[in-house]
């Protein structure tokens, strides 16, 4: 029986009594090569209350069917079109009933302790979010840790600093405050909705000690152009110095063209 916002109920076991609830979202279209890995790393989290949601897009390579295969780890989830990444997490968000928020993509996984690090954090520090160092891998293959940057703050009214988007939890006052992400825009609807957290006045907090496990695609220069012109967009939109913001864009799209055509 699905609900009105087509979801059908998953058989996780309700969390523990007493413990704040944490809401983790994956959002997936076709992966049914990495979801599984997906998966076990979030049926290994040692935090005692995890409400797990999967939001699918309709997939038609088999990943539906491992969602069935795993749905006593899920707390609701759904498989239908929806309009892009955006769209995706936010129905995930609508359906969190969650104090804090994360998320993890299909391709990606987390260490045991995300979830635990994550909340211990928010509660030690009282920030608004957290986020932390991420980890990146290609074909199995580690091959580079990019850490977060605590003094974010002091570039985030020209560029998107590095916040490793993926390893931040939010505390749902952050969404109560500020909404959902934008469906407009089709390649960074996260850095938009954190500048938009930033004119706020939501603080974050960089701990190191969440480690984040992220596959690497190898974006094109295309993809890469895109974001850094909806990055631009964005921030212009929030009231930056537009001058000083598509400055700092170009040099990033030159920068990502000759990249590409150095490795062809």
């Amino acid at each position: 029986m699905q609900d009105h916002f087509g979801f059908r109920p998953g058989q996780r076991p309700a969390p523990s009594p007493g413990v704040p609830l944490y809401t983790l979202i994956t959002i997936v279209r076709n992966a049914v090569g990495s979801i599984e890995q997906t998966l076990r790393s979030v049926e290994r989290q040692t935090y005692p209350a995890i409400e797990y949601i999967v939001v699918d897009a309709a997939s038609t390579d088999g990943t539906v069917e491992v969602l069935r295969r795993y749905e006593h780890l899920i707390s609701a989830w759904c498989s239908e079109p929806d309009q892009g990444h955006a769209d995706g997490q936010n129905k995930g968000v609508r359906q969190a009933n969650g104090q804090f928020i994360g998320f993890v993509y299909a391709d990606d996984w987390l260490p045991d302790d995300f979830v635990e690090t994550s909340v211990a954090s928010l509660l030690r520090d009282g920030a608004d979010f957290v986020f932390g160092d991420m980890d990146y891998h290609m074909d199995g293959e580690f091959l580079f840790t990019i850490p977060g940057d605590p003094e974010y703050r002091t570039r985030i009214h020209y560029r998107a600093p590095v916040m490793n988007y993926p390893t931040l939890t939010a505390h749902r006052r952050v969404f109560d405050g500020v909404g959902l992400f934008n469906p407009a825009y089709r390649v960074a609807p996260d850095y938009e909705w954190l500048f938009r957290v930033d004119r706020a006045g939501f603080r974050g907090c960089h701990d190191p000690a969440i480690r984040y496990h992220f596959a690497l695609g190898g974006n094109s220069s295309q993809y890469a152009t895109r974001s850094a012109l909806e990055v631009a967009r964005a921030l212009c939109a929030q009231g930056a110095n537009p001058l000083r913001v598509w400055s700092y864009a170009c040099v990033r799209i030159a920068f990502h063209a000759v990249d590409e055509r150095l490795r062809r």
